[in-house]
């Protein structure tokens, strides 16, 4: 279908400031900008990537998003974000430089404009917003920002949420268009919805669907796939499902943290009738002042003949299923990762280790296995540093890959 809102961003930033100011007069105006703030964050980033049978990829890339954010007038206010991705060392397949001999780090220079939303929060427990905007729902599992990418994800979209109860918030969105991590924008037929009841620390349950609907009339590098033969269309899905978590003391220092999760994805808009597969997640640990160790089960199950895996189009996926990204794209025959997490804090370190075993849904092949280990350091409210490594060794999918990053991040 056409889009919408053909829009450019620069012009849409243009048409929400012009909008603010047609709903104040001029001194209102003055003071809302005025009494606004301007945030920068800058995160400089060195990654070392090597994959079985590519050259080994050196990036030093360096990310400035530079924000401004205005005063509420009569519950509404403005925000405003620009983005720049520098590269410095360039020695990496981008996956828009055209370096493909060298391995893949999806860090695209760019100079663009990252969120520009008008918000409403003038009634409590409401919040409205319209505009280009992060979306960041829960563990971001399904829906997220890809905050670990130089280049984050954003949506063209409309949003609002709601607390009714104090133990209760609900969601909801419709995205237009959807800005990649390599820059590009995916036009978008896409629903978000969520209720959320979190009456104790000891429970919060869900209930969730989102519908996801590519409208390109053309393959566009970085939108999700699925391994199924066809046009922008055939991987369309919508997905509903809930979830379960919390943390039960055990003792005043000792707590167990649980998480139980289930969904269903179906086609939707245009998808194959192929997109039939299920999602199962089982997480339980323990956790101390300064130590957690914690062990997980996740499905995500392939339909009956073995040809479509579950799929996540619009989560932040480096966060799940190993920092190699080997698994961005579900295969075909699903995936079933079984993972322990051992994480601790130590002379103001944040230290963590976590072993995956991966294995087909469908058939139980062996895939590999991973480590992946990171240390950050907090030097004060505004400057952190870390270093990180991921190690994946194939048995039956995908390459060998061993990636490193040492990076600083300054936030003001």
């Amino acid at each position: 279908m056409p889009h919408l809102f053909p829009l450019r961003r620069h012009h849409f930033a243009a048409a929400l400031f012009a909008l603010l100011a047609g709903t104040v007069h001029a001194n209102t105006l003055t003071n809302a900008i005025t009494g606004g703030h301007v945030s920068l964050d800058f995160r400089p980033r060195y990654e070392f990537m090597s994959q079985a049978g590519k050259t080994d990829a050196n990036a030093f890339t360096v990310q400035t998003l530079l924000g401004l954010s205005s005063k509420p007038v009569a519950g509404i206010s403005a925000d405003l974000q620009f983005i720049n991705v520098a590269g410095i060392v360039n020695q990496y397949n981008s996956l828009r430089n055209g370096k493909t001999a060298y391995s893949l780090i999806p860090d695209p220079q760019e100079t663009n404009i990252n969120q520009a939303y008008l918000q409403y929060a003038g009634v409590p427990g409401l919040r409205l917003r319209g505009g280009v905007q992060e979306i960041h729902l829960d563990d971001q599992r399904f829906v997220g920002a890809v905050g670990f990418r130089q280049t984050p994800q954003t949506f063209d979209a409309v949003s609002v949420q709601g607390k009714p109860m104090q133990e209760l918030t609900l969601y909801g969105a419709y995205i237009w268009r959807i800005k990649n991590i390599l820059n590009e924008n995916v036009p978008a037929q896409t629903f978000l919805s969520e209720a959320s009841w979190a009456p104790s620390p000891l429970l919060h349950a869900q209930v969730f669907g989102y519908w996801y609907g590519n409208q390109a009339y053309s393959m566009i590098p970085g939108a999700a796939a699925c391994f199924l033969a066809g046009g922008p269309q055939v991987c369309n899905s919508g997905t509903v499902g809930a979830r379960v978590e919390g943390a039960i003391p055990l003792s005043d220092t000792l707590h167990l943290p649980y998480d139980l999760s289930y969904a269903r994805q179906l086609p939707y808009d245009g998808g194959s009738t192929a997109v039939n597969a299920r999602y199962y997640h089982v997480g339980a640990g323990l956790a101390l002042a300064k130590i957690r160790l914690h062990a997980d089960y996740m499905v995500m199950g392939a339909n009956r003949n073995g040809s479509y895996g579950f799929q996540t189009p619009l989560a932040t996926k480096h966060a799940f299923n190993g920092w190699a990204e080997v698994f961005l794209t579900t295969p075909p025959e699903g995936l079933r990762s079984l993972y322990f997490t051992i994480g601790g804090k130590m002379m103001g370190t944040q230290l963590a280790a976590i072993y995956y075993d991966f294995r087909a849904a469908h058939g139980g092949a062996q895939y590999g296995h991973e480590l992946d280990l990171s240390a950050i350091h907090g030097f004060s409210r505004h400057w952190s540093a870390g270093v990180q490594y991921a190690d994946y060794r194939r048995t039956s999918y995908g390459l060998n890959t061993q990636g490193a990053w040492v990076f600083v991040t300054a936030k003001f």
